[in-house]
């Protein structure tokens, strides 16, 4: 028997992800997502948008196919809604909501068609209640703030634009993808001539530094569906070619090579965790080949030629969690021969004035990470992650984290790294 009415869905722009969505009842749908491309799985991040709502109209979602088998989704977290009608009349954005929110085992068994799927492995339902205002609205919801490869190159064409005569910004193709996308490279550094007067006086390391500048590699988004690697990335990027003290300092002493976006089809198609070859780009680091994981083979490359010209004082690659809490880094240690020293720069992030809002050093880990086999020659090699829900301490416990506190949790890095080198240089 038909419904009175029903709501309308979509899933056909950047970075959505909906396969197919089933009415039950007046204001009850399924929606099952689609698996990463050439994948039977990895169901997890969702992006789509709503039409058709009526005022006071409301949706009781359940999303049937989900793989994790823990979310932050029972932890309180909600997911975020975006309401075009309010964006153009009220500059509102993104924003969380939702109630009635539950993620749960279901009786749907996984086929089994991918190697880490267990037998008799069952998906997962989240389940929440959205409310709509109105009807002449699109409605766009999302497991978190969404950050697409358009924004990606809108971000960049406007740093370029601004910055063109500073001198202190260069784009370059690290690679293209497998479906022919840009992946882009960021250099970013300045002069001697940028330091601030006085700066000489904070350490007497400086003239050393200058002499022959250190280098940063810094990357994002190996993982599509980490969302708020994207934003601390742009809070890296706009802290770095920011007029500030610290930013001008950081510039004369290093040479940053930034990779925002490590995986722009995935992130394009509306993947969760793959690349178009259908593999986690984040287990290629040991033996990448150019023709199926080129990013990661080109930045592997990029960061063995930095090794023959300078010191790399700082790799670290950006990530979101969808099961704790905080802001927290993993390193590369060796069990056989601790190295302390791994330890002094999360400890610093989680110390900064910044960082400790977010920063919890007692969820760091430092055992080496098969992502990461390929890079443990760099002492300090970090992956930074930023729970998708919030923290659970401090002046943020039991908060959901916005937009602009990963952003803020980006600058954090940026002065953790000038603490590192020059202490006090911050304080």
């Amino acid at each position: 028997m038909p419904f009175k009415h029903s709501l309308l869905f979509d899933a056909s722009f950047e970075s959505a992800n909906l396969l197919s969505a089933v009415q039950r009842g007046p204001a009850e749908y399924d929606l099952f997502l689609r698996a990463d491309l050439h994948t039977d799985g990895f169901m997890q991040w969702f992006y789509f948008g709503i039409t058709n709502t009526c005022p006071r109209d409301h949706l009781d979602s359940r999303h049937m196919n989900l793989t994790k088998p823990e979310s932050l989704f029972n932890t309180g977290m909600q997911p975020v809604i975006y309401s075009c009608a309010d964006a153009a009349e009220h500059g509102i954005g993104w924003i969380r909501s939702g109630s009635h929110v539950e993620y749960r085992s279901n009786q749907y068994v996984r086929n089994g068609l991918n190697s880490s799927t267990a037998d008799g492995a069952t998906y997962y339902t989240l389940s929440f209640t959205l409310a709509f205002d109105r009807s002449d609205d699109v409605y766009l919801i999302a497991h978190s703030y969404p950050y697409t490869y358009s924004d990606h190159k809108a971000h960049l064409a406007s740093m370029l634009r601004s910055l063109r005569k500073r001198r202190i910004v260069q784009h370059a193709l690290l690679c293209t993808t497998l479906d022919g996308q840009d992946c882009d490279l960021i250099t970013i550094t300045g002069d001697a001539d940028e330091l601030p007067p006085g700066i000489v006086e904070l350490s007497s390391s400086v003239p050393s530094f200058l002499r022959r500048k250190k280098t940063v590699i810094l990357s994002a988004r190996v993982h599509p569906g980490e969302t708020p690697a994207s934003w601390m990335m742009r809070g890296i990027l706009d802290f770095l070619v920011g007029d500030s003290h610290e930013a001008r300092i950081l510039r004369a002493l290093f040479v940053f090579k930034i990779v925002p976006m490590l995986n722009p089809d995935g992130v394009l198609y509306g993947n969760n965790r793959c690349s178009l070859a259908g593999v986690d780009l984040n287990r290629q680091w040991k033996k990448p080949t150019k023709a199926l994981h080129p990013t990661i083979y080109h930045l592997k490359s990029l960061i063995r030629v930095e090794r023959t010209q300078r010191e790399i004082a700082l790799f670290c690659d950006l990530h979101g969690h969808s099961r704790k809490q905080n802001i927290f880094m993993y390193g590369c240690d060796d069990r056989r021969k601790p190295k302390p020293t791994v330890r002094v720069f999360p400890k610093l992030l989680s110390w900064n004035h910044l960082g400790q809002k977010y920063v919890s050093f007692a969820d760091c880990s430092f055992h080496v990470r098969k992502s990461r086999e390929g890079t443990g020659y760099i002492t300090n090699s970090f992956t930074l992650e930023a729970s998708f829900c919030g923290s659970d301490f401090g002046v943020l416990q039991n908060y959901h984290f916005n937009i602009d506190h990963f952003q803020e949790a980006g600058r954090s890095l940026c002065e953790t790294l000038l603490d590192y080198c020059l202490p006090n240089s911050t304080q």
